[in-house]
């Protein structure tokens, strides 16, 4: 049996603390080392050293997913504890270069929300909030990269889920011997996880079908044997599967909901529009996450073969399908 232990790491985002798990076998393994920040760096040197353990123990540092307060500090990390960083193959440029790959998702979705029906100012804006939060994350290479269904040794088995989604490159860790699964942000207890648009591995012209995949990726862990579940965030989940469907119902319910609000005759609506109706106090910083959000379930919607497209101007509105 191995014992998982959690640390609580602050951030300094909305969504709180981030969980830092330790597996403590001969090769002490870290799950998601937090965000680049001091306090992060302070929480986590805290908790090694009231468990008796050092920077210096540390063998592994793995990455559920290329998200900052996940991945941030991972850098500096490893090298001071001259440990591996391991994570998802689709991870690898998010990672090593993760400004150069927001400065390609700027570029690429100026025109898509714009098609959205974006106004250009409010685009500006949404597109360049989040510069500041650059500041919280540092490149870092991987030493090891794994994939779908392969088995990592970290001093206990690993077995390794991809689970694209809510992020490029999210991986889940499952634990066999002690029935149990690391989810990252794929599942979380409290809250549903948003599938963010971003641009497609290896590319920068084309966009994810964020939540279309993420719903797949959750069907996918939710075949899977292990009954306990341990977010990026919060409480362990008890109950995985459980909170699996839990979160795909919500998806569905949403989906339905949006697809109240899109007219049946032309000239149609646009996503942002529907944002705006469907979230009308949405402050600007959350404003790609809401567009997200609405883009998902249109996706859906598409993909269901419910809604039809048009295209005016440069500008996308939609209708029910006959």
């Amino acid at each position: 049996m191995t014992s998982i232990d959690r640390i609580r790491l602050p951030t300094p985002f909305n969504v709180g603390d981030v969980n830092c798990y330790l597996l403590p076998t001969a090769e002490l393994t870290v799950i998601d080392p937090g965000p680049e920040t001091a306090d992060a760096r302070t929480a986590l040197r805290s908790g090694l050293n009231e468990r008796d353990y050092s920077v210096e123990d540390i063998a592994n540092v793995l990455i559920t997913h290329p998200h900052m307060d996940h991945f941030g500090g991972a850098r500096r990390l490893a090298n001071e504890a001259d440990a591996r960083v391991i994570a998802h193959e689709d991870a690898v440029e998010r990672l090593a270069a993760p400004t150069g790959q927001f400065e390609d998702e700027q570029a690429f979705f100026h025109a898509f929300l714009r098609s959205m029906g974006m106004p250009d100012d409010t685009v500006r804006t949404v597109l360049t909030l989040p510069e500041s939060y650059t500041d919280f994350q540092r490149p870092v290479s991987p030493d090891r990269t794994v994939a779908d269904g392969e088995r990592l040794d970290v001093g206990v088995t690993l077995d390794c889920v991809h689970t694209p989604g809510h992020a490029v490159g999210s991986v889940c860790y499952r634990l066999r011997s002690e029935n149990t699964v690391f989810t990252g942000d794929h599942v979380l207890p409290d809250i549903t996880p948003n599938p963010t648009l971003t641009t497609l591995p290896g590319k920068s012209d084309e966009r994810t079908r964020s939540l279309p995949t993420y719903l797949a990726s959750l069907e996918k862990l939710r075949a899977v044997d292990e009954a306990v579940g341990y977010g990026g965030h919060g409480e362990r989940m008890t109950a995985l599967q459980e909170r699996i469907d839990e979160t795909i119902a919500h998806h569905h319910e949403r989906k339905e909901h949006i697809a109240g609000m899109v007219p049946d005759s032309e000239p149609g609506t646009t996503a942002y529009r529907l944002m705006n109706e469907l979230f009308p106090e949405l402050p600007a910083t959350e404003g790609f996450v809401g567009i997200s959000e609405v883009v998902g379930h249109l996706d859906l919607l598409d993909d269901e073969g419910r809604i039809d497209w048009h295209e005016t101007d440069g500008v996308r509105k939609c209708v029910l399908a006959d």
